[in-house]
């Protein structure tokens, strides 16, 4: 879903960056407050920090994740805790999610906590779509629905 997304923003003229947060070396917030201390910058070194500029830079967050044991996956949760260093000054974006559930969309809507908790915290914002993809438990099996083109289009609209 999120390729179609990037293929509709692409086709109405967008620059889209996709980051697949499993792909990326990202460790664990330590809450040292070092970044409090270091002008916004981790100690640690790895990809978080090439992504929290491409973070900054976007007008459009795509935040897309599975659901395990009613929650996020554990790369997104790392991911908004590792935005620590600049959660003051999280700019304004347009946000969407697309969030997949091998089970009814009440899980999906019991795990939105995160999400949205993260969300609140950027200085304007405005969740602009929304794509649950339930009951979809085998890899690929969204291929087979609607939802495709849904998010297609979703990204055309941006």
């Amino acid at each position: 879903m999120c390729e179609e997304f990037k293929r509709g923003a692409e086709e109405s003229g967008n620059s889209v960056t996709l980051v697949r947060l499993s792909e990326k070396k990202i460790g664990y917030c330590r809450a040292c407050d070092s970044c409090m201390k270091n002008n916004g910058v981790c100690t640690l070194n790895d990809d978080m920090a090439d992504i929290l500029e491409a973070f900054k830079k976007a007008d459009v967050l795509v935040l897309a994740t599975p659901v395990y044991f009613y929650g996020i996956c554990a790369q997104m949760k790392t991911f908004i805790d590792r935005t620590y260093p600049i959660w003051q000054h999280l700019g304004e974006k347009e946000v969407y999610y697309i969030i997949s559930a091998g089970l009814g969309e009440d899980i999906i809507k019991r795990s939105l906590g995160d999400l949205n908790g993260f969300v609140e915290h950027l200085e304007k914002q405005e969740i602009k779509g929304r794509i649950y993809a339930s009951n979809v438990m085998n890899a690929g099996e969204v291929t087979e629905t609607s939802l495709m083109n849904a998010a297609y289009e979703m990204g055309r609209a941006v």
